[in-house]
């Protein structure tokens, strides 16, 4: 099991929500999506409600849903690469959460202009900064050093 090459990759994706939404407020400002506003009160209304509910949902399990799911997968007596393979699907299983809540919440603001799109995306992004992917994480989710 190559740890390194797990954090490089889980750190290349965990950067790419902040990189799409990055774009995303980009095409919302200058490009293509400039000027898409959502208009009606009961549309913007249930839109809101479907952010918060999702943040609500994928925050939680993210945090701590997909920890479960790969703590102490040494003592499981699995092999390596079936060890691998589980914790990386969790992990990218966890990042893409928070790029949901994320991304939503950017969309969100500026097809709304309200801030709960705002508030949605930095309560997400916040709570990223708890599951950054790094090596000493790794070693100790999986029971392998390098």
């Amino acid at each position: 099991m190559n740890i390194k090459k797990m954090t490089v990759k889980l750190m290349v994706m965990w950067i790419s929500i902040y990189v799409v939404a990055g774009i995303t407020a980009l095409l919302f400002e200058l490009g293509p999506l400039k000027g898409i506003v959502v208009t009606d009160a009961k549309t913007a209304y249930i839109l809101q409600v479907i952010g918060v509910l999702a943040s609500l949902a994928l925050i939680p399990l993210a945090l701590r849903g997909f920890k479960k799911m790969v703590d102490r997968l040494d003592e499981k007596e699995y092999p390596e690469e079936k060890i691998e393979k589980i914790y990386m699907t969790c992990s990218m299983l966890r990042i893409e959460a928070f790029f949901l809540v994320i991304e939503f919440g950017v969309i969100l603001y500026y097809m709304l202009g309200d801030t709960i799109g705002l508030y949605i995306a930095a309560i997400g992004a916040i709570c990223s900064m708890f599951a950054i992917p790094t090596k000493a994480g790794i070693e100790h989710e999986t029971g392998f050093y390098d």
